[in-house]
């Protein structure tokens, strides 16, 4: 455990210097920066901060072999996380199309399916148990484009993405103590290794990444954290929590998709679901034009900007986080 210890500490300073050192000072010299659309002077912004998501892990991955504590599962999930970003890169460099890039997110299960690390039963509430030996494989490939894409849709105001996969992956550690306590943890491998390396670099990007943004997370990082939720789900067998308590940014992908009849890039929109106006007060888009997005509705319901949206977003993934950890209860009970 000290090991990982020092190992998470290289992760997370790792992370700190690339984010303060590399994305904040020396991005928007070579032009890598976002607009942000929902303040009134639009200011650029340090873009594809994700990128010290993968340094940070990386480094931690290094640290471990160095002094020998690096574990199957880990190794599964460090490069399931390096798959996802190499492909978000591309995606914010190249602009990948709208149905290669959830296609291509499937290739980050492989690294789970190819090593074996992920659980021959799947656990639901009352004790209801599947023997999918078989068919699992094909479901960790859909997983990690479901927890990989709902992130990167969610990524709607400053802070949401970060915020919302840091409660998460928070949620999914305590719903392994339950599981641990429960079952009295025979042959459980320790999701606090998996923790100590993603854990503290998501909520560090988060930090950056709250209102008022310093920096952007780009599709790096959407895609990076979202397949760090998956992998960290499967590889420790929490994939019914981990559904629960990635409830919300899962309802905004559907209204998304459903509204727009289809995958779409923001890009595409015709009318952007948001108005901005010029106090900075956010109001929803009335035209039949705009998606209808989980925002859209928030807004409806009295949010009026950018900082509340992000409080009420935490609030609505915290009630789901719990929610998550207490079905828990029932899976394992």
């Amino acid at each position: 455990m000290l090991e990982l210890l020092v190992a998470s500490v290289m992760g997370l300073w790792a992370t700190y210097f690339f984010i303060t050192r590399v994305v904040v000072k020396m991005f928007p010299s070579w032009g890598i920066v976002g607009v942000d659309v929902h303040k009134p002077d639009k200011p650029s912004i340090p873009e594809m901060g994700g990128t010290a998501l993968l340094v940070g892990i990386s480094c931690f991955v290094v640290v471990t072999i160095l002094l020998d504590a690096l574990t199957y599962e880990l190794l599964a999930i460090f490069l399931t996380i390096m798959v996802a970003g190499v492909i978000g890169i591309a995606d914010d460099v190249f602009k990948l199309n709208k149905r290669v890039k959830p296609a291509l997110c499937m290739l980050a299960g492989l690294p789970i399916v190819l090593m074996g690390t992920y659980p021959k039963n799947l656990a639901l509430p009352f004790s209801i148990s599947f023997h999918i030996s078989t068919l699992y494989p094909l479901l960790v490939l859909v997983a990690l484009t479901v927890t990989a894409n709902s992130i990167n849709m969610f990524d709607v105001m400053n802070g949401v993405a970060s915020g919302t996969s840091s409660v998460v992956l928070v949620a999914l550690v305590l719903s392994w103590f339950v599981k641990f306590i429960v079952t009295g943890g025979s042959g459980m491998a320790s999701i606090i290794d998996g923790a100590l390396m993603v854990l503290p670099p998501v909520a560090l990007l988060f930090f950056y990444n709250r209102y008022p943004s310093k920096i952007f997370l780009g599709d790096t990082g959407t895609l990076s954290m979202g397949a760090a939720i998956g992998a960290v789900a499967i590889v420790y067998g929490l994939e019914f929590p981990a559904v629960v308590a990635m409830m919300v940014p899962i309802t905004n992908a559907f209204f998304s998709i459903f509204s727009h009849g289809g995958l779409f890039e923001r890009s595409e929109l015709k009318e952007r679901p948001i108005l901005i106006g010029e106090d900075g007060r956010l109001s929803s888009n009335p035209s039949p034009k705009a998606p209808l997005t989980l925002t859209r509705l928030m807004l409806l319901l009295g949010y009026d900007n950018e900082k509340d949206l992000l409080t009420g977003f935490m609030e609505l993934t915290l009630a789901m986080a719990l929610a998550a950890i207490i079905c828990g209860v029932f899976v394992w009970w």
